[in-house]
């Protein structure tokens, strides 16, 4: 215990000095000892001990001076062998002795405690209790630091500058003051916040202008300044700061000076710090930072080689700034046109770098530069290894579009668009990406001529956005889908809006030149001029183009004026384009034709003429000298006629041209009646051009000059002579099925299916297989043979899809069920055509498909098949008529009667007796019986034709007069019906009305 006395602890002699004399002359009573143990035992750990000692001491000495000191440690040691309790130990002593220092103390012990266990908000309520308590200034003012740090560590940044701020107003003689606005500006500064904190620190400036931390600051101020952008006041701040930093935080300093001139573009003065920089980093890892720096300083004057340079000497290491500068190296090699060394760079950040940060950057960057280079394999390569490393893209949608493009390039077409819909169907893209990859697949499709769901894209790209650039073009390639699908009546319709929405646009020129195709393509020459001259006068043609646009534009001018008639303007603007190369030949040749089209045959012969000599290796050469005889043959001078053709043949032997100058060399004799030379003429065009198609066109000139004689017609024997002659010709198999064809047109159609059959069985050439089955189908249906009729025409969809009989088959099909009432077949077979034959089909197909479905009572769909028919031909009759019938069926007499006078009043066609039949109807109907009665009359006096449409007409004026009650007229009616027309369907149902009657 001797010893113990000896060696008393610091605590212990300073708790001893805070007493009055009598206690310092009371150390050496036994009452004491017991306390002095006790606290010695606390400082050596042993809790349990010295709670023993303490214990003893108090229960002896409970008024001792010592008691309040020797509570103090008691509730101390007891929370040190139980901790579980360790605060209510406190708090009892805090509650007996709340004024006392060792409350303060053990409060502040509550308060480590809960922020060692992250409880922050019950250390701030320890430290406010302290406080309230009662503490000295300096105390307080430690302890408001205290809190301001506990608060910054519970992430409440603005309740610990709170602190920190009132610590400075309310205690500001403290050495904690100007501490406390230091870090309160650090916390701004952490935050990102650089405004607030160059405040805070020029307010410590304020009021502590001579403290050390003050001067300090300067340092946290130029960060500030720097990282608002005042690049000028932090190089003012960091150099003010340069005398009182350390040689690390000056180091900074350089670094931030050098890179605050970089931003101001003082290259110089930048230059020379990042060098300092340098010069005191060299070696370590730090100096790759004033490298980055020099390289974007050169870089900013495009001094490239040298960036590329500088970014190398940063890229050590695999770090972020090492990441960004080989990527800035490639960068600046590619912006100074070393392709192949930017190549080498991307690659090698590649080998070096698969994922993480810069990868996307740099792969991205890598792709589009191997894609400028044409190496798309490469591109493909790249950007599939991006996809395939990184889980979440930042420009996935960038990604995938280029994707798509570099596939298109490489002609992966299927991989292309798949691409293009993996970038569209992206979440989380920008939208503005989404349809700039909607675009590209569409123009993919569109380039791969997949011109249906390329339109279908592009024009609901263009109903999404049509402001935006995107979907105003996206307008203008729907149009030229259309278009390219030869769906005229659409394309004009956008390219119309296109130029009425849009004039400014940089398309607005190729769409009037489209626009103007359009209609011309429609025979809508009169509507096509104005479009042609609009893009004429009002825009320059591309600079490239296989054919020069204004040539081409102005002939196609012409040729609408020719179209039309107009002769006189045709030929004015052919001539503004004589002398053109190319197309001044076709001009002058188009004005030679205009002057035979006005009658002015002399001035047609003489510019002819003039063709030959200024082209006389024109493509258009042969027929201009063929078109020279053939007008003498159309004037009646025979003989000159004759030397001409002869001319075409001595001059282009060997050609169509010249088979066919010799076949009308024949046709010249026959009109001058001399029928002898004609039949050696024609006879002649079978020896020398045994292939040519005037070979059929020959014989039949043999049989009508052999008829004009009146001799017998043997053009049959030597049509067979001929065979005979030439087995291996061309035109044998032909000339075959011209004779079947003969039986056919002649109306002999029993004889005509058995020579069909014939060459259907014997003939090697499948050229004309596809004719001979629907030839031999159109027979049967003349003969009412309708179940041969439907297997020949499904010969022909079936084995002949590609053929030009291929959709009139198709046609033929629907047309023959829907005769027999089988209206759902009849609609398969229409729409089988709609959507597998050919364009010029689609009207028919339409119609057909409108038909069946307003028999089936489906008169919606009905109405949508003949618009869609309008869609295409706004002025189509069928459609006109379909759409009366549609009206009819809802009762709305008067549209429907709108509709079927405009087809009436200017259709002499079957289409025509339809409508003016129907007209009677819709009278009928609403009860307007005289008016049918004049409707049903016009159908007999001015459709005499057509057969079916006038018994249906006469049928209806029956009961029209029944209705009037005018039953002699009705009956006399009908008796005419049944007499005229016995085998019409009609005629049953009159007997049976007139069976009623009587």
């Amino acid at each position: 215990m001797m010893i113990m006395k000896k060696h008393f602890s610091l605590v212990f002699l300073l708790l001893i000095g805070l007493t009055n004399e009598s206690v310092a002359q009371s150390v050496q009573e036994p009452a004491t000892e017991t306390f002095q143990n006790g606290i010695q035992l606390f400082e050596e750990g042993l809790y349990e001990e010295a709670s023993g000692e303490l214990e003893q001491f108090l229960e002896h000495h409970e008024d001792h001076q010592m008691a309040i000191s020797a509570r103090f440690y008691l509730s101390r040691a007891r929370g040190k062998t139980d901790s579980v309790n360790q605060e209510a130990y406190y708090e009892q002593f805090i509650s007996e002795h709340p004024h006392s220092d060792f409350s303060s103390k053990l409060l502040f012990d509550l308060a480590d405690r809960a922020k060692r266990n992250e409880a922050y908000d019950e250390a701030l309520a320890y430290y406010q209790r302290a406080i309230d308590l009662g503490l000295p200034q300096k105390k307080a003012a430690q302890t408001y630091y205290w809190m301001a740090r506990t608060a910054s560590s519970n992430n409440e940044p603005e309740q610990a500058r709170n602190y920190f701020l009132k610590l400075a107003d309310d205690y500001p003689d403290t050495d904690w003051a100007p501490k406390a606005l230091y870090e309160r500006g650090q916390l701004f500064l952490s935050e990102e916040r650089y405004d607030a904190s160059t405040d805070a620190f020029e307010l410590l400036k304020e009021r502590y202008p001579n403290a050390d931390i003050t001067r300090r600051t300067a340092m946290a101020l130029g960060e500030s300044y720097y990282q608002q952008g005042r690049y000028e006041q932090a190089i003012e701040a960091f150099k003010n700061a340069m005398p009182y930093l350390d040689e690390e935080m000056e180091t900074k300093a350089v670094l931030l000076i050098a890179e605050s001139y970089n931003y101001l573009e003082n290259f110089d003065e930048a230059s020379t710090y990042y060098r300092q920089y340098i010069n005191r980093t060299e070696g370590t890892e730090a100096e790759r930072a004033a490298h980055y720096g020099l390289g974007w300083l050169y870089h900013k004057q495009e001094i490239y080689h040298w960036a590329s340079d500088e970014f190398e000497k940063a890229a050590n290491g695999s770090d972020e700034l090492a990441r960004k500068a080989l990527y800035y190296k490639a960068v600046n090699e590619k912006m100074g046109s070393r392709y192949q060394e930017a190549m080498n760079t991307f690659r090698h950040f590649g080998d070096r770098f698969t994922e993480g940060s810069w990868v996307e950057q740099a792969y991205y960057e890598w792709a589009i530069t191997a894609y400028e280079m044409g190496n798309h394999p490469e591109t493909i390569e790249v950007l599939l290894s991006l996809v395939r490393n990184e889980d979440e893209l930042e420009w996935s949608g960038k990604v995938y579009t280029l994707l798509g493009e570099a596939y298109f390039a490489n002609e992966e077409y299927t991989r292309s668009i798949q691409a293009f819909e993996e970038a569209e169907g992206m979440a989380n893209i920008d939208p503005e990406v989404k349809r700039e990859a909607r675009f590209q697949k569409a123009w993919v499709q569109y380039s791969n001529q997949a011109y249906q769901e390329a339109q279908k894209n592009f024009e609901s790209l263009y109903e999404e956005v049509p402001e935006e650039e995107v979907g105003i073009e996206a307008l203008f390639w729907s149009a030229d889908a259309y278009y390219n699908m030869e769906e005229y009546g659409p394309a004009a319709q956008q390219f119309r809006q296109f130029t009425q929405q849009y004039g400014d646009h940089e398309l607005v020129g190729p769409a009037s030149y489209s626009l103007g195709w359009s209609y011309f393509k429609m025979g809508e020459f009169e509507q096509a001029i104005g479009p042609l001259n609009t893009f004429l006068q009002e825009y320059d043609p591309p600079e490239t183009a296989l054919y020069p646009y204004n040539t081409d534009t102005r002939l196609r001018i012409g040729d609408a004026y020719f179209a039309l008639g107009d002769y006189s303007n045709a030929m004015s603007t052919y001539r503004e384009v004589l002398g053109a190369e190319p197309g001044g030949d076709y001009a002058l040749f188009q004005i030679a034709n205009s002057y035979y089209r006005s009658d002015q045959t002399y001035d047609a012969v003489t510019t002819f003429r003039r063709f030959l000599e200024e082209y006389p290796n024109s493509q258009l050469s042969q027929q201009a000298q063929y078109n020279i005889a053939y007008i003498y043959l159309n004037t009646g001078n025979y003989s000159q006629a004759v030397e001409e053709f002869q001319t075409v043949i001595s001059k282009y032997p060997g050609t169509s041209w010249a088979a066919r100058a010799q076949y009308n060399i024949g046709d010249t004799y026959y009109n001058a009646g001399d029928y002898e030379q004609a039949i050696a003429a024609y006879k002649k065009v079978m020896e020398k051009y045994p292939d040519s198609e005037y070979v059929i066109e020959a014989v039949n000139g043999i049989q009508y000059s052999q008829m004009s004689v009146g001799g017998a017609d043997n053009s049959s024997d030597a049509l067979e002579q001929f065979l005979e002659e030439n087995p291996q010709t061309s035109m044998a198999d032909r000339l075959r099925f011209r004779q079947a064809d003969n039986l056919m047109q002649s109306g002999d159609y029993n004889s005509a299916i058995e020579e069909f059959q014939q060459y259907i069985r014997i003939t090697n050439n499948e050229e004309l297989l596809p004719d001979a089955h629907f030839n031999l189908a159109n027979a049967y249906e003349e003969t009412d043979q309708l179940g041969e009729a439907i297997s020949a025409y499904q010969t022909v969809v079936q084995e002949f899809p590609d053929s030009d009989r291929f959709g009139p088959s198709l046609a033929a099909l629907g047309r023959i069920y829907y005769n027999r009432g089988n209206f759902e077949q009849s609609h398969e077979y229409f729409s089988q055509l709609l959507e597998e034959g050919r364009n010029d089909y689609r009207l028919e197909a339409h119609i057909g498909r409108g038909n069946a479905q307003l028999q089936m009572g489906n008169i919606d769909a009905a109405e949508e098949a003949y618009r869609s028919a309008l869609q295409i031909n706004s002025s189509y009759a069928s459609a006109n008529v379909g759409l009366g019938k549609v009206e009819l069926e809802n009762g709305e007499y008067q549209d429907a009667r709108d509709l079927l006078s405009l087809v009436a009043e200017a259709n002499t066609s079957e289409v025509g007796a339809e409508a003016q039949y129907l007209l009677g109807v819709v009278n009928q109907r609403s009860g307007n019986y005289e008016e049918a009665l004049q409707n049903y009359s016009r159908v007999s006096v001015l459709y005499g034709a057509f057969d079916t449409w006038i018994a249906r007409a006469q049928l209806g004026r029956a009961e029209s007069f029944i209705q009037l009650g005018q039953t002699g007229e009705a009956k006399s009616t009908l008796e005419n019906l049944i007499q005229n027309y016995p085998n019409k369907p009609e005629a049953q149902e009159a007997q049976e009305l007139l069976d009623s009657i009587n």
